[in-house]
């Protein structure tokens, strides 16, 4: 009788764990194909000494579990707002870090003072930055810092909320 039991006993844990494991696996298989997020944060630039809001998108297609391409725009609300536009290339080598390498086209409104005249300006930049995406079920959320570099200079940090699919 006892050992009826112990078997009973040790086939319904084993399973349980089998179980277990599986279902954390499948849980920490976040890699979605598709990922889109909103960026809320600020960017620093050091040439001109200011600290405007930024708000921002970005997409990203996963090639593979590793690599990811997609798009983003940003907007800085500074005194002559900037748009910024380019195309990331994402690493992810560990659970939810990311490195992101951009290629980007800033465009640029200036206003002349004393006139009325707005001059369009565009330039490229660069981006390099890191992250850290902190999944549930569909969504993320996580800190971003990135270094953008051209004809100026600038730190851009904030939180990214976003949905895999």
């Amino acid at each position: 009788m006892k050992t009826i039991i112990f078997t009973l006993i040790f086939t319904f844990f084993s399973q349980t764990i089998i179980f277990a494991q599986t279902n954390d696996a499948e849980n920490n298989s976040h890699t979605h194909k598709h990922h889109i997020a909103l960026f809320n944060g600020a960017t620093t630039n050091f040439s001109h000494e200011s600290t405007s809001y930024t708000i921002g998108l970005d997409y990203e297609y996963r090639i593979s579990k590793l690599f990811g391409l997609g798009l983003l725009g940003e907007y800085i609300a500074a005194e002559s707002g900037e748009f910024l536009a380019g195309v990331p290339f994402f690493v992810h080598p560990y659970k939810g870090l990311k490195f992101v390498a951009a290629p980007m086209a800033v465009f640029l409104e200036e206003h002349t003072s004393g006139e009325h005249k707005v001059e369009k300006e565009t330039e490229f930049a660069f981006r390099f930055g890191t992250g850290y995406d902190f999944h549930f079920k569909g969504f993320s959320i996580g800190p971003d810092i990135n270094f953008d570099f051209g004809k100026t200079e600038a730190l851009n940090y904030g939180l990214s909320i976003g949905f895999g699919f």
